[in-house]
Formats: C-alpha cells, sequence, structure tokens
C-alpha cells in the first residue's frame, strides 16, 4: 500500500468509471472522468488517510482504502476493482489501515456503513468486526437518489483478525 499519486489516474477512472463500483459509493459521481480523478487526487487525498491498494510486484492501483476525519474519529472507506472482488484484499488492507487509525492516530472508535443492496461490503466490515448501529438513507452520487444505508461501528479494535500480518495476495 501506498499513497495514490497522478499516474494512478487512469486506474482510478477505470475503476471507479464502473458502474458496478460507483453505485456502491457514497461520493462518486456517474460518469466518473478525468476531472474526478484529479479532484480525487488535489482534494481528497491531501485531507483524509488514504492509500492505494497494489499487488505485490506490481505498482499499479487496483483499490483505495481510507479515514474520512469526523471529529474525533473517522470512518472507514474504500473500493476496489472488480477483478479482485471475493479475494480477501480488501479485508487485508482495510486490517492495516484499521490499525493505523487506533494505534497511530489513537482513534477511540471508527465508523463506517454500505448500502444495504451491497451484502458483500458488509461481509467486509463484519470480518473486521464493525458491528451495526443502525440505517439510514445516504445519498448516492452516482445514482443521483439517497439509498438504504446500514451505519456501522468499530469500537478500538481487538478484532483477531487486527493481530494477524498483512499479507496481500
Amino acid at each position: 500500500m501506498r499513497r495514490p499519486v497522478e499516474r494512478d489516474v487512469g486506474a482510478i477512472i477505470d475503476i471507479v468509471g464502473d458502474w458496478d463500483v460507483a453505485r456502491r459509493l457514497a461520493r462518486v459521481p456517474h460518469p466518473y472522468g478525468h476531472s474526478d480523478a484529479v479532484f480525487f487526487l488535489d482534494e481528497v487525498v491531501p485531507n483524509e488517510w488514504v492509500w492505494a491498494i497494489t499487488r505485490y510486484g506490481s505498482d499499479r492501483l487496483i483499490g483505495v482504502v481510507g479515514l474520512t476525519p469526523e471529529g474525533s474519529t473517522a470512518e472507514l472507506g474504500y473500493w476496489l476493482s472488480p477483478a479482485w472482488w471475493g479475494r480477501g484484499v480488501m479485508t487485508e488492507a482495510a486490517q492495516v489501515v484499521i490499525d493505523y487509525g487506533s494505534t497511530a492516530l489513537g482513534l477511540p472508535f471508527l465508523t463506517s456503513g454500505y448500502f444495504a443492496d451491497n451484502s458483500a461490503s458488509g461481509r467486509v466490515l463484519q470480518k473486521l468486526g464493525f458491528i451495526p448501529i443502525g440505517s439510514t438513507k445516504r445519498s448516492c452520487l452516482a445514482r443521483g437518489v439517497d439509498v438504504a444505508s446500514i451505519d456501522m461501528r468499530l469500537d478500538k479494535p481487538d478484532h483477531p483478525l487486527l493481530a494477524r500480518p498483512f499479507t496481500a495476495r
């Protein structure tokens, strides 16, 4: 994992421009173009804790995971290329970010959430130890409507998965 940079623009557009990815994210417009990727790199990356997910032996971005500051805590967010769905990549990458939030940043808890029609994301969060704390409607820029969402919370992590070393495949 590393910081997203300008050379990632093409990969970001390819991944987030995919409707199956964009429709699962709150803050991503669709269609997603070059100016959107530049905005992400210039405005989001410098103001949040954001990491590019890459494969061992390759520098190509295959996803992003990060923490968005929210007062005294942060919200975990992520997206991944559909080619890598179902392989445990996001669970492992998010483990590292959660550990960073807990140890380096000293955050007392994290929040996250997923659209109710994205059960795969819910499974990732559950594996990481997040628990549901409610439901709401959350804006989805790509869909242009509010979408049913499940709110999740992770108190100071002591989940067994967090003790394992990061071993991306």
